[in-house]
């Protein structure tokens, strides 16, 4: 019975410290996306959208942005996103990653098909989601 309540303590201690989830890639708690840029919520009324997006094997979705805070989790497969200036990441089934914000960028699948339930938390009026050629003067996207 010791080891028992010792055990349980140990795993009472850890949960409360943040350790367990903290070793878990499915769990994120940040203000900063993948390539460290800040996070910033858009002014107006909150409006907080999910979608799951299905990627199939030799898809290439465009070049976009999100203006708003953009969370994925990856339930299938694996992706690497990459921005116009190069910067690239690489996530898998079972991790969650914060999206680059205002940043233009891409998902190619590289075991497809790749399904991710992606998380927006926008604003009334504020578009998830951007092409760059329907933002030509960089309102939404900062443009390379």
């Amino acid at each position: 019975m010791k080891t028992l309540c010792s055990y349980l303590g140990a795993v009472l201690l850890a949960l409360s410290s943040g350790y367990a989830a903290a070793e878990s890639p499915a769990h994120i708690q940040t203000g900063t996306d993948w390539a460290g840029g800040k996070l910033e919520y858009p002014g107006g009324d909150a409006q907080v959208t999910s979608v799951i997006l299905r990627i199939e094997e030799g898809d290439s979705p465009p070049f976009h942005c999100h203006p708003v805070p953009t969370m994925g989790y990856v339930l299938r497969g694996e992706i690497e996103v990459e921005t116009a200036a190069g910067k690239k990441r690489v996530m898998r089934a079972g991790e969650s990653v914060v999206e680059v914000m205002r940043t233009v960028h891409r998902g190619v699948a590289l075991q497809a098909p790749v399904e991710i339930i992606v998380f927006y938390a926008g604003a009334e009026g504020v578009p998830n989601t951007v092409l760059p050629a329907d933002d030509p003067e960089g309102r939404y996207c900062d443009l390379p």
